[in-house]
């Protein structure tokens, strides 16, 4: 009998490191599998038992190289069935359904994606699609909104406005999330004006007119600045006029060198040795140059039209000195043009303004001495 006893221990003593073994390829399995998180090249070697990280990267690279749909979508399938809950292997699947011609599923992936990750761009995209289609307006715009708040890529934000601007009911959708989400504003507009024709661009301004009080205009104002440095007149001077702009503000308008919060206004160019300032009675300028050598004092943006402007100077030189001197150029990298003086003192000048030059740039240079009282009009000629 006590022959016999180790061999039937012997059993048990055998268990235990295949235990281990087999513990040891557990855990050698998962680390696998959460190292291909971190690198997918590796999730080709994790044994299929244990891909749930790697069956994601495997997902994701089959879409990549476009790998034949028959075979993804079992993959994609496999995945969900591991990973239901995240977002991202939702829309690895929507994606591979799509590819596999299973429409249904697809939308329905994304979205429930949408639902769970406001952070993945592709399931909000195509929840916007979706709700698009179906005329539910206000749940387009939430997706749209959602895509702003995280940051989406520009070609994914072009590609989400265009399905808004095909109905009033669309556009009107569009400018509520504008007017209610002031920091949406400056980007959005900012991808509609090159996303959209210009027919679409000027309505969505006028649906976005009705909330003018909502409207951030010193965001505006350095997007329409912004527009006017790269030469884009008509854009620039249908947002500033028709969301931001007062009579007295406005494109058109001149209020001197009164400092006013508009891109059309004087941009003054104070020096410690070259002080400015402004007689708030008639908006006047008024400066001296100590230095020998001449200085840029103010540069204002401007829209005039093709032709011949006159430039007029008024107010008061100190004795034997001279009015500024004025230069001219167009804006978005266009050529300065030529101003001819049409007296002798420099007073008056005229410029003609070609067909490619919709907006211009004018500057003010002091030389040596001291104006009080300087005023400038532009007359067409």
């Amino acid at each position: 009998m006590t022959s016999g006893a180790p061999w039937g221990h012997r059993p048990i003593a055998l268990l235990v490191p295949l235990a281990c073994l087999a513990w040891a390829l557990i855990v050698t399995g998962a680390q696998l599998d959460r190292e291909a998180r971190a690198r997918p090249a590796l999730a080709a070697f994790v044994p299929p038992p244990f891909r749930s990280f790697a069956q994601a990267a495997i997902v994701e690279q089959g879409l990549a190289r476009g790998t034949d749909p028959a075979l993804l979508y079992p993959q994609a399938r496999r995945l969900l069935l591991r990973r239901p809950i995240a977002s991202e292997n939702l829309t690895l699947f929507g994606l591979s359904a799509l590819q596999a011609g299973d429409q249904q599923h697809a939308l329905q992936a994304f979205g429930l994606a949408a639902s769970r990750g406001w952070h993945d761009d592709i399931p909000q995209y195509m929840a916007l699609v979706d709700a698009a289609r179906g005329g539910r307006w206000d749940d387009a715009a939430l997706r749209l909104r959602a895509l702003l708040q995280t940051q989406a890529s520009e070609p994914t934000i072009r590609q989400s406005v265009m399905p808004f601007m095909a109905s009033p009911p669309g556009r009107a959708a569009l400018a509520r999330l504008l007017a209610d989400n002031r920091d949406f504003q400056y980007p959005l507009l900012s991808i509609a004006r090159t996303t959209l024709a210009p027919p679409q661009f000027r309505a969505l301004l006028q649906h976005l007119a009705s909330h003018r009080a909502r409207i951030d205009c010193r965001a505006l104002n350095r997007l329409v600045s912004r527009w006017l440095d790269q030469g884009i007149a008509t854009a620039a001077r249908d947002t500033w006029d028709g969301l931001c702009a007062s009579a007295d503000t406005a494109s058109h308008a001149d209020r001197g060198f009164s400092d006013t919060a508009t891109p059309f206004a004087w941009q003054l160019q104070p020096r410690d040795d070259l002080p400015l300032h402004v007689d708030p009675h008639d908006a006047s300028l008024s400066y001296r140059n100590p230095d020998s050598g001449p200085h840029s004092i103010a540069v204002r943006r401007l829209l005039l039209p093709s032709g011949t402007h006159r430039f007029r100077m008024s107010g008061r030189p100190a004795d034997g000195q001279t009015f500024p001197t004025l230069r001219l150029r167009c804006s978005g990298g266009g050529p300065s043009l030529s101003l001819h003086a049409l007296s002798g003192v420099g007073a008056e000048q005229s410029a003609t303004i070609p067909d490619h030059c919709p907006v211009q740039k004018l500057e003010l240079i002091a030389p040596k001495g001291s104006v009080t009282g300087l005023r400038l009009t532009i007359d067409g000629g």
